[in-house]
């Protein structure tokens, strides 16, 4: 991917705001530095310039999508979220194979290619746990197992790779809880699509990006005063969501819901002007955020 930088971007649609300086440590709890906005080298801009891959798609390689009511294939994750270091298990299941292969890819932006491809396992055995470690270089993000039979049915089991050591800009909660049962038909979530295009715009606007579930941050596994900004997309940005969840995502300086987020990274949807004015929110949000701690 060529040098992707978050001033570049934006400048491209149009949009001007920069983001101010060093933002200081925030009051609840012990106080933690947090970082001055950076807008082109940070964990995620290095990561997108990773080869990326379209081999998750359902049609890539000859395959095809389960039956919606008796899928062919599928799995699990056993957790919303891991860290690396952890162990991601999945619960897979089949009622046409004995094996499949299990490949994990990391959704982002990747030169507009849409993820990076990470790990293959083939023939893993479907009436028993598949586990792996989670490597330290797995950068926070939205993750995706692609379980595949040899008869080319393919369905998927998303999952969150949270890390609890990012201090950054953004903290981007995904609406994934912990299931004990695939989600129906491909293995997505209703909103999924919501919630992968608006976290690939972040990442191709080059923002300081990390990811956690509601879970995380009721759990207290993600702590959200670490992150100067915290990004609501799909259901997480309901007001509905439970008051551990509000609670905890009212210790960040700032808070945001991205508007029309299906427009700002979705293949023939994009829309410029939801970018410019999404650009723009969310960069008040964290001018904002560094203004009251430079106070």
């Amino acid at each position: 991917m060529s040098e992707l930088s978050r001033r570049t971007v934006l400048r491209a649609a149009g949009v001007t705001a920069a983001v101010a300086g060093g933002v200081q440590g925030v009051a609840a709890g012990p106080a933690r530095a947090l970082p001055a906005p950076r807008t082109g080298d940070n964990p995620v801009v290095r990561e997108n310039r990773a080869p990326g891959s379209d081999d998750w798609c359902v049609g890539r390689r000859e395959t095809r999508g389960v039956s919606a009511g008796r899928p062919e294939i599928q799995g699990y994750a056993t957790t919303a979220s891991v860290a690396p270091g952890e162990t991601l298990g999945l619960r897979l299941s089949s009622r046409v194979a004995r094996t499949c292969t299990v490949e994990i890819y990391r959704l982002g932006h990747y030169d507009g290619v849409r993820a990076r491809h990470l790990l293959t396992a083939a023939d893993v055995p479907v009436d028993r746990m598949w586990r792996t470690t989670v490597p330290g270089d797995w950068v926070s993000g939205i993750f995706l197992a692609v379980l595949t039979t040899a008869g080319g049915f393919r369905s998927y089991a998303p999952f969150v790779v949270r890390d609890p050591a990012r201090v950054s800009d953004v903290l981007v909660v995904v609406p994934l809880g912990t299931t004990r049962a695939a989600h129906p038909g491909l293995g997505l979530p209703e909103e999924f699509g919501t919630d992968t295009s608006a976290s690939r715009w972040l990442e191709a606007a080059g923002y300081d990006v990390a990811y956690a579930t509601e879970e995380d941050l009721r759990a207290g596994r993600v702590a959200a005063d670490r992150h100067t900004a915290v990004v609501l997309v799909g259901a997480a940005a309901s007001a509905r969501r439970p008051g551990r969840t509000r609670a905890a995502v009212g210790r960040a300086p700032g808070a945001t819901v991205l508007s029309r987020p299906l427009r700002l990274s979705e293949p023939g949807h994009v829309d410029d002007a939801a970018r410019q004015a999404a650009a723009r929110h969310l960069d008040r949000v964290l001018t904002a955020a560094a203004g009251t701690r430079g106070n």
